[in-house]
């Protein structure tokens, strides 16, 4: 559960940078915020979708790293959750919760490859943080601020 509080403050970071940018209404100095974002790449702007995938990318991927997988099942997992995304992109209720719908995608996954590769017990969010997947999610959040600073 401390994993996903503190994959919830990265996205909170990002919201609030997203919101600053859209009351501001500067996109010229500052990144397109998550909904702009998400209704441009629904429309097929592959740059808006590199965007989404540069902002979110580094999120997914600890995710699948912090329920306990490897580097080839984190790869799947985060492959999975872009095409899920890809298929539900313009049906998004509130585009500018996408971090969170991936949040939440990216964590049924990861558990669904666990079950798959037969993994038993406790996931590591149940227990305490392991070094590697701490070091990650703290890249997140050092991304996430420069995000909202940059």
């Amino acid at each position: 559960m401390q994993q996903t509080r503190v994959l919830e403050d990265v996205l909170d970071r990002l919201s609030r940078a997203d919101r600053q940018t859209n009351d501001t209404g500067d996109h010229a100095t500052a990144s397109a915020g998550t909904s702009e974002l998400v209704a441009r790449a629904s429309a097929g702007d592959q740059v808006a979708w590199e965007q989404l995938v540069e902002r979110y990318g580094g999120m997914v991927w600890a995710v699948a790293l912090a329920r306990g997988l490897g580097p080839h099942d984190a790869c799947d997992v985060s492959q999975v959750t872009w095409l899920l995304l890809t298929q539900h992109l313009g049906a998004l209720q509130q585009p500018e919760r996408l971090g969170s719908w991936l949040l939440r995608t990216a964590t049924r996954e990861a558990d669904r490859m666990r079950r798959l590769r037969g993994c038993v017990g406790p996931t590591p969010t149940s227990t305490t943080w392991s070094a590697p997947a701490s070091g990650v999610v703290a890249a997140v959040a050092l991304a996430a601020d420069d995000q909202a600073s940059g």
